[in-house]
């Protein structure tokens, strides 16, 4: 029609190739090909050098170090992905799930294309599970099949950050933290990172690990480091009095995950003094500690540890920690001048009170992520006392209840069957029971949507509850 402008399509190839490079980032290896042999444009930017810095190869072997059975799987687009793309690749992150065999076949030649072309500043390596006394016995299927990548240590030049997440402890020859030593080109590491977990769910509690002497040789070999993650059974005095020496670079960060089991004299929480402590901060100024609490630990045990001299930044309740309110009272009263982040996975827990008064208490904190249950009343007043100045608030939706102004229960007698409505007519007791909670759940529909309104109108930002994630998911 005449005078009408045509409607058109908009031209998505017009799009700048860093768009496409940063859209392209967020979708998995298979989709990002299948996109790229569509069109010249999105195949340039499936090859820019931005979007291959980072890239993580998978190895499965076998399911158990029981039997005979051999299996070991390494996948050919892996050394096709390090041959073409290696030269860009600067953080790198190797997985390998269950047990290789002592064939090394394709695993060696794909550890050889690591070397010859990818110039690594970050490495993370998860080797299996993380070892426990219990796989010291059958039929180990690890053999010397490791020994590649334990060259490959030997011989890095760039790397600046190294993540072990889990590594066999079993095998003399296979010591990836003597080859570390051994290269002096790694001397100037900035980042080490030792069997900590990754997952907030759950980790292996019970692995075997470094004891504190020889963690404290390794720390001191790595003069320079600004961030270390340890497990709390590597820790004692002597290591934090190591991280304190003249000549030292400060330290940024130190992350402890907290591993306590009972019965067992490897998994005490080591004891620290306030004077360690104390030395430790002055040494490294504006360190900061953070902490990640795998299962529950008594709070005399924990004290043990944590004196009112160590400068706690953030502390992290996995699933099945089982913070309590005397815990959160704790550091309430003990780090509220530098606590900025608390995170609590566990479920079953009532912590509202106790959390308002942390937030009230603890002008740093601007971090919160709490899975527990929680009224409406408290969520309201949590965001209240930070507003904008929030930079996490996730609350579990599934979690957050609306305090009743009556118990029904408590209104009808025990032997009561029979009772009179408003208009006068009689009714069953259970059937008004029934009918008087789904007024009742219909009200906390309504109050749950005028939370969010008014959390969301605290924050600056359209706010809802978070719905956690399934653990397993087939998408």
């Amino acid at each position: 029609m005449a005078g009408v402008e045509e409607l058109t399509e908009p031209d998505f190839s017009d799009l700048p190739t860093v768009v496409w490079v940063n859209i392209l980032d967020h979708v998995n290896l298979v989709t990002r090909y299948r996109v790229s042999v569509t069109c010249s444009k999105l195949n340039e930017a499936f090859n820019h050098p931005t979007l291959w810095r980072k890239m993580t190869l998978h190895v499965t072997g076998n399911v158990t170090n029981y039997g005979w059975s051999k299996q070991m799987v390494v996948p050919a687009r892996n050394i096709q992905l390090v041959r073409h793309f290696g030269k860009y690749v600067q953080n790198l992150s190797i997985l390998i799930s269950g047990y290789l065999d002592d064939d090394f076949g394709d695993w060696n030649d794909l550890i050889t294309e690591v070397a010859n072309k990818c110039r690594l500043e970050t490495l993370a390596l998860s080797v299996g599970t993380p070892t426990t006394a219990y796989h010291y016995i059958g039929n180990k299927s690890c053999r010397r099949n490791l020994i590649p990548l334990v060259n490959f240590i030997q011989k890095a030049f760039r790397l600046k950050k190294l993540h072990v997440m889990s590594w066999p402890m079993d095998n003399e020859d296979e010591n990836i933290f003597e080859a570390a030593v051994s290269n002096p080109k790694l001397k100037d590491l900035e980042e080490l990172s030792l069997f900590c977990a990754t997952e907030k769910d759950w980790t292996s509690r019970q692995p075997v690990l470094p004891s504190p002497t020889e963690t404290t040789y390794l720390v001191n070999h790595f003069c320079h480091l600004r961030n270390l993650s340890l497990r709390s059974p590597m820790i004692n005095s002597e290591l934090l009095t190591t991280l304190s020496v003249k000549g030292r670079a400060p330290l940024r960060r130190l992350q402890v995950l907290v591993n306590y089991i009972g019965q067992e004299d490897e998994f005490q929480i080591p004891e620290v003094s306030d004077r360690v402590w104390e030395e430790f901060t002055r040494k490294n100024l504006g360190v900061q500690v953070v902490l990640t609490i795998l299962t529950r630990v008594p709070l005399h045990e924990l004290s043990n540890f944590l004196k009112p001299s160590c400068p706690v930044h953030a502390v992290t309740f996995m699933s099945f920690s089982d913070c309590d309110s005397n815990m959160v009272l704790y550091l309430t009263e003990r780090y509220r001048h530098t606590l900025a982040c608390f995170e609590c996975y566990g479920e079953e827990v009532d912590l509202g009170n106790e959390l308002v008064s942390l937030v009230e208490k603890s002008p740093k904190l601007d971090k919160l992520l709490y899975y527990g249950k929680i009224c409406s009343r408290n969520v309201e007043r949590l965001a209240e006392l930070r507003s904008k100045h929030w930079e996490t608030f996730i609350i579990l939706r599934d979690n957050i209840y609306v305090e009743s102004e009556k118990n029904i229960d408590d209104m009808f007698d025990e032997d009561q069957v029979f009772t009179e409505t408003e208009e006068g007519t009689l009714v069953l007791v259970s059937v008004r029971k029934r009918i008087l909670r789904e007024e009742e759940k219909q009200r906390s529909i309504v109050r749950l949507r005028g939370m969010a309104e008014n959390v969301s109108k605290q924050l600056g930002y359209h706010w809802m509850p978070t719905v956690k994630k399934p653990k397993f998911s087939f998408t």
